[in-house]
């Protein structure tokens, strides 16, 4: 997909000589960071810790620990073939090295699957090479496709994300083919949301290599026939919609919570509207605004309707994915109203063709739950409790951590850290708001805080505020992944 850089922002290059090729054209001519960003390279690691954590509770589903592990090795190798990767571009090596390096990937992970799960050597190493080989060859596209959007280190955990989705499907394509089975209403709508994202993110693919599907025409086309295929396709019993709208109405609650959120988009559509009518952009206290908006969603959710609330993360990363490729392949009548919407609310961070602050928002919110074992299991009240600061990860860090040191911060920052325009003031009001948030739950009786676990998060939160203090990296994708690692060993 080729995409323009907007003229106004300059693009660090990064240089890559020597990269062995993966993709079409050597990739040192084509990777463009995002400008006023360090590289990132650390980043790389999150996703890897984040899953090993989950290794450390005690799982309530014992058909997802294999899952569990494969996918831990599975990110631990992407992980390696980042550094590895990073090595090419900034370290000068003489060839022979290079090829040695370029199998340690593999064979590290080849070895782990053949260590920790027992598997034999040559299904060890399909899995071991297909894994990073497509984790690369996907990283280098992206970063092609997208020149300008992200740092190395966010474009790492965005494709790592990617890939772990995808494998995670492809593990339990068994089970997903099986419309048969008797399943709860999680793993019902776990199903339908593994396919509905599996045939969007095939959508995007067709849209970027065949160029007629971006005329308007053939769009819709496709998107209707991506409709009837997320709602039709008999991979449940009975088919997607109807199981949908029988989970909806076991519960009035459901439908009085959709009603909401109805209210909630239209006012998200006015607010968007109305700041379109000014010029110039929109203020940092404006922004947070959506932190709001995306708090107001979550907590309710996340505190009675779980199972709903996954779903419903899945509906909105794919809306959210719909309007980004109209604005994208500027398909009418809302491409311009959603190019205007973008001008008025992107911020510096919004660097390349791609608006990387909303998805990272909604990920970072979502991601604590997708990435969770079993996130909603509510069979036992004292489990379910001991899992609710790590799925409010992202809402504690984005939602009230965040948006106090973003609104203190430029109200009352007087001390600035050094190499960096955020405030101490605002890294203190950050850990406040998350530490009372977590008190307001311990005091309702979401949460049953002990000493220890007061001492984790407590470490936790500080931790989570000083990388937000001191990083130049999407803080909406990095702090809930740092924060629910941390706070997941309890």
């Amino acid at each position: 997909m080729k995409t323009v850089i907007p003229q106004q922002n300059p693009v660090k290059r990064t240089n890559t000589k020597g990269i062995s090729d993966v993709g079409n054209g050597p990739p040192s001519r084509d990777i463009v960071s995002r400008p006023i960003a360090s590289p990132g390279h650390w980043l790389c690691m999150l996703l890897p810790l984040a899953f090993a954590s989950n290794l450390l509770q005690n799982n309530r589903c014992n058909e997802e620990i294999t899952t569990q592990f494969t996918l831990t090795i599975a990110a631990i190798g992407m992980c390696v073939e980042s550094l590895c990767f990073f090595l090419y571009m900034f370290y000068k090596t003489s060839l022979l090295l290079k090829l040695v390096v370029a199998f340690v990937p593999g064979l590290f992970t080849t070895l782990l699957y053949k260590v920790l799960l027992q598997l034999s050597w040559s299904y060890g190493l399909f899995l071991g090479f297909v894994t990073t080989f497509c984790y690369q060859n996907t990283y280098i596209r992206v970063m092609r496709g997208f020149p300008g959007s992200f740092s190395l280190g966010e474009a790492a955990v965005l494709v790592q994300g990617l890939m772990l989705f995808l494998f995670n499907t492809m593990l339990k394509v068994p089970n997903i083919v099986n419309a048969t089975k008797v399943r709860s209403d999680f793993e019902q709508l776990n199903v339908i949301m593994m396919c509905a994202l599996s045939y969007l993110f095939a959508v995007c693919w067709l849209l970027a290599v065949a160029n007629v599907f971006r005329m308007k025409i053939y769009f819709y086309i496709l998107m209707l026939l991506l409709a009837i295929g997320v709602t039709c396709t008999p991979i449940t019993k009975p088919i997607p919609i109807i199981a949908l709208l029988k989970f909806i109405r076991k519960d009035e609650v459901r439908i009085k919570i959709i009603m909401f959120y109805v209210a909630l988009v239209a006012l998200t559509v006015v607010i968007v509207w109305w700041r379109t009518q000014s010029q110039g952009k929109a203020s940092t206290r404006v922004r947070k605004l959506f932190h709001l908006l995306i708090v107001i969603v979550y907590v309710p959710g996340l505190l009675y309707q779980c199972d709903f609330l996954y779903i419903a993360s899945g509906v909105a990363l794919a809306l959210i994915t719909f309007f980004e490729l109209v604005r994208i392949c500027n398909i009418p009548p809302l491409d311009v109203h959603l190019r205007n919407a973008f001008a008025s609310f992107s911020d510096e961070k919004d660097a390349g063709v791609f608006a990387l602050t909303p998805f990272c928002l909604l990920i970072g919110c979502s991601l604590p739950l997708w990435i969770s074992p079993c996130p909603c299991y509510q069979d036992n009240t004292s489990s379910y409790t001991n899992r609710i600061v790590p799925l409010f990860s992202g809402i504690l860090t984005i939602g009230f951590g965040d948006t106090a040191a973003s609104v203190i911060g430029s109200k009352f920052g007087r001390i600035k850290w050094s190499n960096s325009k955020k405030s101490l003031e605002g890294t203190l009001a950050f850990v406040l708001a998350t530490l009372s948030s977590i008190l307001c739950l311990n005091c309702f009786g979401f949460t049953n805080l002990t000493l220890f676990k007061s001492f984790v998060i407590a470490v936790a939160t500080i931790a989570t505020a000083l990388v937000e203090a001191n990083t130049d990296q999407i803080d909406n994708l990095t702090l809930p992944i740092i924060f629910y690692t941390i706070v997941n060993i309890i």
